[in-house]
């Protein structure tokens, strides 16, 4: 039998191998991933000693392992007394635990560190906390998981000096996160002698895309990031910001109205945060494969004879809500929306050159 005091020696131990895991991956990461992250970052001497710590980690079940999708290559999952220890609970019951079916999330995961990467690469980042200080400087949403987004707004708002009343859509993000923290209080209490608590029952108010119906009101920085779209830094230039945001299809819908939606979104949210600022705007769309890039593509890039944009220059300049074209009432030109598509290659770098049938 496995002491609690072992296990919290083992967690102090090696507490930043599962803080890499709990504030990028969410609770899960693929271990090739980990391994680079380790590398990088100096966390450790070699891939020999990850490999170690892991094993220990594994032993005394902190975490646990599973297959990626069908390939060979390995998840690891935090288990509920790691999330415990790293929030600092007196029980695992006041923990929710990584659901059994983590396909989706762990794609989520690899996404995201993919991004990171590059990110610890262009910025040649060298140690945990230089890494966490450079996304800080940067501004990105990265570090941030969903129902964590109001703690990004906050962060804005300390850092650039905003006036808490012209911030609507914190407040709305507020309020949010507060009736998430009822709910999740509410279903702890009703499953705590039955069942462990999923992360699943949190994730159930999932992005509702912007159909002409709903409203500009609704949108927070957590919706952002629930939709797989993140900031991935804002600069301040003389008179503008630049602002990256990174929309991932997870996915692989390739469906170009929701890429559509997801722009408007971005937009909307990050002009109610700097209402008086102009803002510059560079999007990369980030599909599966070359073979989505190239479809994706094909479509945002196409004319018709008549058109003096292509597709979805055309779709943007003419986006309305409740009637009203959004980027005019966003006080935007076409202009200053610029939009790239790349790829992370998921089949030939994390799921072996076999391809999938996506059933998401």
């Amino acid at each position: 039998m496995i002491k609690t005091e072992d296990k919290f020696e083992i967690c102090r131990k090696y507490r930043v191998y599962l803080e890499i895991i709990f504030i990028l991956g969410n609770g899960v990461m693929l271990q090739k991933q980990f391994y680079e992250i380790c590398r990088k970052l100096y966390i450790s001497r070699s891939d020999y000693q990850t490999r170690k710590v892991l094993s220990q980690l594994e032993r005394l079940q902190i975490i646990k392992k599973q297959n990626f999708l069908y390939s060979k290559n390995k998840v690891i999952i935090l288990k509920k007394f790691a999330i415990r220890f790293l929030l600092n609970k007196k029980s695992s019951n006041q923990v929710a635990s990584i659901p059994k079916s983590i396909d989706k999330r762990a794609i989520t995961s690899v996404f995201k560190l993919d991004r990171i990467i590059k990110v610890i690469d262009a910025y040649d980042l060298y140690d945990w906390n230089n890494f966490l200080d450079k996304m800080y400087d940067l501004n990105s949403t990265l570090i941030y998981n969903k129902m964590k987004g109001i703690f990004y707004h906050e962060m804005l708002m300390s850092k650039y000096n905003l006036n808490l009343y012209e911030q609507e859509m914190y407040i709305r993000g507020l309020e949010s996160h507060k009736n998430m923290l009822r709910n999740l209080e509410s279903g702890r209490k009703k499953k705590f002698n039955n069942n462990e608590i999923s992360y699943s029952d949190l994730d159930r108010d999932n992005i509702k895309f912007l159909y002409k119906g709903n409203k500009m009101n609704n949108i927070t920085i957590d919706k952002l990031i629930n939709a797989n779209i993140h900031i991935e830094s804002i600069t301040d230039l003389i008179d503008t910001k630049v602002v990256e945001i990174v929309v991932m299809d997870v996915n692989n819908s390739q469906n170009i109205n929701r890429i559509i939606d997801s722009i408007i979104m971005s937009c909307i949210a990050v002009k109610e945060i700097f209402k008086r600022d102009n803002i510059s705007f560079r999007f990369k769309i980030i599909t599966w494969d070359n073979i989505a890039k190239k479809n994706v593509k094909a479509i945002l890039d196409k004319k018709s004879v008549n058109q003096e944009y292509n597709y979805i220059r055309s779709k943007l300049s003419t986006y309305k809500l409740d009637g009203r074209n959004v980027l005019l009432d966003l006080k935007l030109d076409i202009n200053d929306i610029k939009i790239s598509i790349s790829h992370i290659d998921i089949y030939k770098k994390y799921l072996g050159n076999l391809s999938f049938i996506n059933k998401y």
